[in-house]
């Protein structure tokens, strides 16, 4: 999954949940699936800024 695949399904797991038309269940695996998401997000910002840096440094 892309990054922008990632943010969007994020934004959809958002969605749902602010309107109130889930159960418990579904919550916490749409809640368990943001954050894995969210992380994964995280670590590939991570890296392109560690890879913008070192292309920075070299001039």
């Amino acid at each position: 999954m892309t990054y922008e695949e990632s943010m969007q399904r994020i934004e959809q797991i958002v969605r749902q949940i602010e309107s109130g038309n889930m159960n418990v269940d579904d919550l916490a695996k749409n809640i368990k699936e943001a954050q894995s998401l969210i992380g994964s997000c995280r670590a590939r910002l991570t890296s392109v800024e560690e890879d913008v840096n070192k292309e920075m440094n070299k001039e």
